[in-house]
């Protein structure tokens, strides 16, 4: 429990944005009731807090208000995950990793649902189709012209060669 951590004690962190767990080393402990806070809902007004300062490496993290009883708690804004428990660590890894993995395979239905919408804007819009066309007109027009200039080009060297 994190209430009874003291200066030394160690906690597992796990961040969730670049995944990788580090060991934390406690630098000061201090377990109170927690005071009111507006941002805060009433629900995590219930008994004690206890506020945490790790280091971890080089770093110097504070860790205001986690519950006194508990043994894990996720700071989504810093992208950390802390428990006294290693077990708890690898738990939540394995969640993260269910989560993405289901993330990941819903991927390609999103992308046919998405090509959906965009062929329904352009039906729905023929303003937006025929400029559409316009730009794949211009751009074959630009690769003729390309393709003529290298022509010239090339035909004008071979001019200037018999000349010599």
């Amino acid at each position: 429990m994190f209430q009874n951590l003291t200066q030394g004690s160690t906690l597992s962190v796990l961040y969730k944005n670049i995944p990788r767990v580090a060991e934390g080393r406690v630098l000061s402990v201090n377990t109170h009731m927690p005071t009111f806070n507006p941002q805060q809902p009433m629900a995590m007004m219930n008994g004690l807090v206890t506020d945490v300062t790790l280091q971890i490496g080089d770093e110097t993290i504070p860790f205001a208000g986690l519950p006194a009883n508990g043994v894990v708690a996720n700071f989504p804004d810093k992208g950390l995950y802390l428990s006294t428990d290693s077990s708890a660590i690898k738990r939540e890894v394995d969640a993260s990793a269910s989560a993405l993995k289901q993330e990941l395979d819903a991927v390609p239905a999103k992308q046919k649902l998405y090509q959906g919408y965009e062929s329904l804007k352009l039906e729905l819009n023929p303003d937006r189709q025929r400029d559409l066309q316009h730009e794949k007109e211009i751009t074959s027009l630009r690769g003729e012209i390309s393709e003529l200039k290298d022509l010239v080009l090339a035909l004008s060297g071979g001019i200037k060669k018999k000349e010599e």
